[in-house]
């Protein structure tokens, strides 16, 4: 048997002389010379259509190939690259240019009809369900990109939305900045004149009307009407939708074809609701502190207990002190983080996003006020140096000075008990874990929302792919994702999201094959099916939390060129409307 070779044969072996060359010392060379040798100088080439005459410019550089122009064509029109021929005159005569040679300054392209791509033809009307934020979203993006084939259906009989409609008060105000919520949220739309960063609930329910009627979206609606149930039947791009209809308070349904859904339920529809022993003792106010079940004339002088520390429930602090009540409590099972207006502000008019360190280092000043450390919260985890960190909790931020102003005066007291409310007695609270009585005279629950199963059984959903239902890129549904899930904010505000997912959903309604073909098979689409792991919550399969919301948006942009671009777009006009409308000195 011959001797075992030594186990460095062949190897690098830096001790030899022969090695000692130090152009020898780089095991990879990262540039060839052919790639030193190419001019990287920018310049513009433009595409002339032998069909029509339509011209594209496009920023390239000299060593630029014809190749590179053919598969960036293909890219953008989900074509194939071989489809098109490149002409460019050479003296007198016409010649077609190799895939490569460097581009022409100027060529002929043959075998594409339009620089814009071929949209599926729709034989029936996109159905979309919801004429809340998205849903008007929904249309200004239809009637941008010049689809009219659309109708809106919608319960209540003006627009807006569930959330301003049902569950907000007449109390309740915008808590982000109205540069980052209002519907003219578009670069080919005018920023909005009014620029009070806060406005009320019927401030907000008017803005919405007046945008549907200037904007042109009204004529596409169908109010006061619901979508009963969604039909589908075939294969991929071969699917026929049916959807049944009924006018509110008619009881006659009706069935009309589509060529695709886009439901937009709105937030989270049902609150989640508590019953606590010894409510018929109780002798005082027990409410819920939304749908304007609660008048907050009766907390003047009073002394209150809020049941919660979500959003709503730091906005029901603000609208206790407005209305002069006397104490008030707090009372959760954890803190949740509370952001003050300026770090809301900071985020939003950011055009990159901030860190969440930075996040949590800006709300320092109001949380050395109360006495609290934010990054002992259970929602934080961080390092020891507090350079990094990543921010999870069930709730959304609830964002307000009020809130941290009443706890330094000694008028809103927080209390942490994992137990919460163990029972009632006249004008009194007994804490469950610690046993303590408070002595009040209102108690408000806050307790957050659930969502309704009704809208996976409209919707036919056993499983959300990303947005889509069922990897049916034309079943399209979005409720803005629960919870806060991240190392970097870009912001609080609900408008650069509505846009993002209305243009998500009109991209795949035109272009079904790309999702069938581009991004299915990646198998990188989050999915969620209804589940019970919150415990006693049943959370329908439409109601994802913000990871998946994030995932989904982060992997279509990467997939999907025009996508990126826009979101590119959208950080742009965020920082225009903040600036414009909420400049540091207001």
């Amino acid at each position: 048997m011959p001797a075992r070779p030594p186990v460095n044969m062949g190897m690098y072996d830096p001790t030899s002389e022969r090695y000692r060359d130090p152009s020898k010392m780089q095991l990879m060379k990262t540039v060839s010379k052919a790639e030193e040798e190419m001019s990287k100088t920018a310049r513009e080439v433009e595409l002339r259509l032998h069909s029509s005459g339509e011209i594209l410019r496009l920023p390239a550089q000299v060593c630029t190939t014809v190749w590179d122009i053919k598969l960036f064509l293909a890219e953008r029109l989900g074509r194939d690259p071989g489809d098109f021929t490149f002409i460019a005159k050479q003296g007198p005569f016409w010649r077609e240019n190799k895939d490569c040679e460097e581009m022409r300054p100027k060529v002929v392209v043959k075998g594409l009809k339009s620089f814009e791509r071929e949209r599926t033809p729709h034989e029936h009307p996109v159905v979309v369900i919801g004429a809340g934020h998205i849903g008007l979203r929904q249309a200004m993006v239809f009637m941008k990109y010049k689809e009219s084939n659309f109708v809106i259906f919608d319960r209540k009989e003006k627009v807006g939305g569930m959330a301003w409609w049902d569950q907000a008060n007449v109390t309740s105000k915008l808590q982000t900045e109205f540069g980052v919520y209002h519907l003219g949220w578009d670069e080919t739309i005018p920023t909005p004149t009014d620029d009070y960063p806060w406005p009320s609930r019927d401030e907000l329910l008017k803005m919405f009307q007046k945008g549907a009627e200037e904007y042109g979206i009204i004529p596409y609606c169908r109010l006061g009407t619901e979508v009963k149930e969604v039909k589908a039947e075939g294969q991929k791009l071969d699917m026929k939708y049916e959807v049944i209809i009924e006018k509110i308070g008619s009881n006659k349904e009706e069935t009309m074809k589509a060529a695709g859904v886009m439901m937009y339920p709105g937030n989270l529809s049902l609150p989640r609701r508590e019953t606590y022993k010894g409510e018929e003792d109780f002798g005082g106010t027990i409410a819920y502190g939304m749908f304007d079940e609660f008048s907050y004339k009766e907390a003047q002088g009073k002394d209150i207990a809020i049941i919660g520390h979500g959003a709503f429930a730091v906005e029901n602090v603000r609208s206790c002190c407005e209305y002069d009540s006397h104490q008030i409590y707090l009372i959760c099972r954890r803190k949740n983080i509370a952001c003050p207006r300026f770090v809301s502000w900071l985020c939003n008019q950011s055009l990159s996003p901030l860190s969440a360190s930075l996040f949590l280092h800006a709300m320092k000043p109001m949380y050395d006020l109360v006495g609290y450390d934010v990054w002992d919260y259970y929602g934080v985890q961080g390092n020891a140096s507090r350079t990094t960190c990543n921010i999870q909790q069930k709730a959304r931020f609830g964002i307000g000075d009020v809130y941290f102003c009443a706890i330094s005066w000694g008028k809103l007291e927080v209390i942490e008990d994992p137990e919460r409310v163990k029972r009632l007695g006249h004008h009194a609270l007994y804490l469950g874990g610690s046993g303590r009585k408070l002595d009040v005279q209102c108690i408000l629950k806050l307790l957050g929302f659930v969502g309704d199963p009704t809208n996976d059984r409209v919707m036919k959903i056993k499983e959300l792919v990303g947005f889509w239902v069922n990897e049916d890129p034309r079943r399209y549904v979005v409720a803005e994702p629960v919870s806060v899930m991240a190392t970097n904010f870009g912001g609080t505000s609900f408008s650069p999201g509505a846009i993002s997912w209305a243009e998500q959903g009109f991209h795949f309604m035109e272009y079904p094959k790309d999702f069938y073909e581009r991004v299915l098979p990646t198998g990188m689409l989050p999915r969620h099916k209804a589940d019970e792991t919150d415990p006693g919550t049943y959370r329908p399969a439409y109601v994802v939390d913000a990871r998946h919301g994030t995932q989904t948006s982060v992997f279509i942009g990467s997939f999907i060129p025009w996508i990126q671009e826009r979101g590119m777009q959208h950080s742009r006009i965020k920082v225009q409307r903040m600036w414009a409308l909420h400049p540091i000195d207001k």
